[in-house]
């Protein structure tokens, strides 16, 4: 027998997006970290470096599986980037 994790809710205010959380960016389909909140506009982060704006009504609270992707792909970054020494 396989759960099945549902989808959180989507943010109802920019108050209740913290520094840090993993959320999912509905517009680029992608998983990040919250860099900043400033106002209506967040901004995220990915581990690739890749830094960027989004209205804070398109994201939604991230998953535990998708935070699980985010920590592996950090760990791959890292390994990409001591490859690159």
């Amino acid at each position: 027998m396989t759960t099945t994790e549902t989808q959180p809710a989507y943010f109802t205010s920019p108050k209740e997006i913290t520094m840090g959380t993993v959320v999912f960016d509905r517009d680029a389909d992608m998983v990040a970290v919250v860099r900043e909140v400033k106002g209506l506009m967040v901004d995220l982060e990915r581990p690739t470096g890749l830094i960027w704006g989004v209205a804070y009504g398109r994201l939604r609270p991230g998953t535990a599986r998708e935070e699980r992707q985010l920590h592996a792909l950090a760990k791959l970054q890292r390994a990409r980037l001591r490859g690159m020494a």
